[in-house]
């Protein structure tokens, strides 16, 4: 792993082939639920209630940060969309090594921040659905 980021420890490198599904929604989070892509790209969908909104997850991206924290089965699904390197953690794992690093503290809300705002974008739509059913 020389060439992979200092801060890809306490975990394990996982390659998963071209449309390899990697979860899907109301999945349990598992044991290693926390993924770093470190080469190719994989495709995160959340399904919304106008339509499913897809996010590409590139190399230097993170993903499966959010069920972890709320203690919830997956909100989302991810397939790979080519040959995708991911590196993987547990909860404790992942906290140890952002912990000692700032960068991968950085990817965590980074990638927190995307995610969130899709769910947040939800929820206010289903908000507005609803208080326009009260009228």
């Amino acid at each position: 792993m020389e060439d992979h980021p200092h801060f890809l420890q306490y975990g394990e490198e996982v390659t998963f082939p071209a449309h390899e599904h990697i979860f899907s929604v109301g999945d349990p989070v598992g044991d290693k639920p926390i993924y770093y892509v470190i080469a190719g790209l994989a495709k995160l969908e959340y399904p919304l209630a106008a339509a499913s909104f897809p996010l590409w997850v590139m190399p230097d991206s993170l993903f499966g940060l959010v069920e972890p924290l709320a203690e919830c089965p997956r909100l989302g699904s991810v397939q790979s969309s080519e040959r995708t390197i991911l590196y993987r953690w547990n909860l404790e794992g992942f906290q140890l090594a952002s912990s000692i690093s700032w960068e991968l503290g950085f990817a965590a809300i980074t990638g927190l921040t995307r995610e969130l705002r899709i769910m947040n974008a939800e929820f206010g739509e289903r908000l507005g659905r609803r208080e326009e059913g009260r009228h």
